[in-house]
C-alpha cells in the first residue's frame, strides 16, 4: 500500500466528512441504477474504496471505509436489512409515487426487495438527519432528502415538467 504524503490521522474534518459523504453516494447512485442483476446483499461491499479514498486526498481506503460503516452508513446495513443503494431506491420511489403525504404512501409495496417495515423505518432514520425535521411536511423532507441523495433526479423531473 502506498502511503499518501498528505495522510491524515485521527479526528477528521467536517469538510471530509462531507466530501467522503458526497463520494461514497456518488458511486452508491451510479451502482442503485446500473442494469446489473439483482444482488442487493452484495451490494455493501462493492464499494470502490481505493478510487474514494485517492479522490479524497486525505485518508487512506480503510479508514474511509471504517469512517462509513461506523459513522455514516444506517444500522440497517450491518443488520444485513439495507442495501446503502437501497436509499436511493427508496427516495426514487417515493419520488415515482408523488405521494403529497406520508399518509398515502404504501410501505408494503414500495421495494419488491425490502418489507414495507423496514423501508418505513430507514425512512424514518434519513428525515430525523434534517434540520427541524418535524415541523417539514412530508413533501418538504422529500425535496430535502432527493436533493441530498438524488439531486440528477430533481433536475431531471425539473426538465421534464417544462
Amino acid at each position: 500500500m502506498i502511503k499518501l504524503s498528505n495522510q491524515k490521522k485521527g479526528t477528521w474534518s467536517q469538510e471530509e466528512t462531507q466530501k467522503l459523504f458526497d463520494l461514497v453516494n456518488l458511486d452508491l447512485r451510479l451502482k442503485a441504477f446500473a442494469k446489473e442483476p439483482e444482488t442487493h446483499h452484495l451490494l455493501r461491499d462493492n464499494i470502490a474504496w481505493e478510487a474514494i479514498s485517492a479522490k479524497l486526498g486525505t485518508r487512506n481506503y480503510v479508514t474511509c471505509r471504517h469512517k462509513w460503516y461506523r459513522e455514516l452508513t444506517s444500522s440497517l446495513v450491518h443488520d444485513d436489512l439495507w442495501a446503502d443503494t437501497d436509499d436511493y431506491r427508496l427516495i426514487t420511489a417515493l419520488q415515482d409515487l408523488d405521494a403529497s403525504c406520508i399518509e398515502e404512501v404504501d410501505w408494503d409495496n414500495l421495494l419488491p426487495h425490502r418489507d414495507g417495515e423496514i423501508c418505513h423505518k430507514r425512512w424514518r432514520q434519513m428525515v430525523r438527519y434534517i434540520g427541524e425535521h418535524k415541523e417539514k411536511p412530508f413533501i418538504e423532507q422529500l425535496d430535502i432528502l432527493s436533493n441530498r441523495y438524488c439531486p440528477e433526479m430533481l433536475e431531471y423531473r425539473a426538465e421534464k415538467d417544462k
